[in-house]
């Protein structure tokens, strides 16, 4: 074959794959402006923007923002419920959906100390007020959201290295088909960096970190004394490195769930 007649085929296939892209990129955009139309007015109603990230699922993003799967799909216009990473997605404000009570701060009031009275998190709190500080002033007037249905209540625990699904369930007294049901899990599998929401009531309080008590337990301390839990296996040393930090402890079942 002589060289002209392979640039001749080189250049016609060049044409044919940018036809292509420009094809694809034109449906693209119909896609995009398709959707939004069929979502008309639901749009609208979208307070939030979340581009989806590794290990996300539509059923982590609504309980994340208490939303249900169905009205994430709705509002992005979802014939499934597969997405995938870089994917932006519009969030439904929860307030639209989430009845609320308000509450005056007192003295003494701490983010922490309101989503334990109300049986709500920081989070939920923080989102009910636009808030980007945990910062609040006596006098202030904050939107509560109303106390969740029992099986809402729970917190998010990150997956690290060592950890089964079992194993994070016999360690925060939950049962495993319980937590991967509440999780929308296929499969018995976690991922590390994976956020798994951990059903029931936990509990909240400002502590100091003392030390690694062992390999699976830490010590704290808060204003009623002294205090072990558990700790996932091998982690007990990143709390050892900081002994004498103040932060704010959840833990369910004598065993932490996450510090801020």
């Amino acid at each position: 074959m002589s060289t002209k007649r392979k640039q001749r085929i080189a250049e016609a296939r060049k044409k044919k794959v940018k036809a292509r892209n420009k094809r694809i990129a034109a449906a693209t955009a119909a896609g995009t402006i398709t959707a939004l139309l069929l979502a008309g007015g639901k749009a609208g109603a979208c307070s939030t923007e979340y581009t989806v990230t590794k290990n996300d699922t539509l059923y982590s993003l609504a309980k994340k923002y208490d939303v249900t799967v169905e009205q994430l799909m709705e509002a992005n216009v979802l014939s499934s419920d597969e997405i995938h990473i870089g994917q932006t997605l519009l969030v439904p404000d929860r307030k639209l959906h989430k009845e609320m009570n308000h509450y005056t701060i007192q003295k003494g009031d701490t983010l922490y100390s309101l989503a334990k009275k109300y049986e709500t998190t920081v989070g939920e709190i923080m989102d009910a007020n636009d808030m980007t500080s945990y910062e609040i002033k006596t006098g202030e007037s904050l939107a509560m959201p109303a106390k969740s249905a029992s099986n809402q209540i729970g917190e998010f625990y990150t997956v690290v290295p060592g950890d089964t699904l079992w194993g994070i369930a016999h360690r925060y007294g939950v049962e495993a088909e319980e937590l991967s049901r509440e999780n929308g899990l296929k499969m018995d599998m976690v991922l590390i960096g994976q956020n798994l929401f951990i059903p029931g009531k936990a509990e909240v309080t400002e502590a100091e970190i003392i030390g690694a008590a062992d390999s699976f337990s830490v010590e704290f301390k808060d204003r009623d004394g002294e205090f072990v839990l558990k700790v996932p296996y091998g982690t007990s040393g990143d709390y050892q490195n900081r002994s004498g930090q103040s932060v704010t402890l959840i833990y369910k079942n004598g065993a932490v769930i996450s510090t801020y």
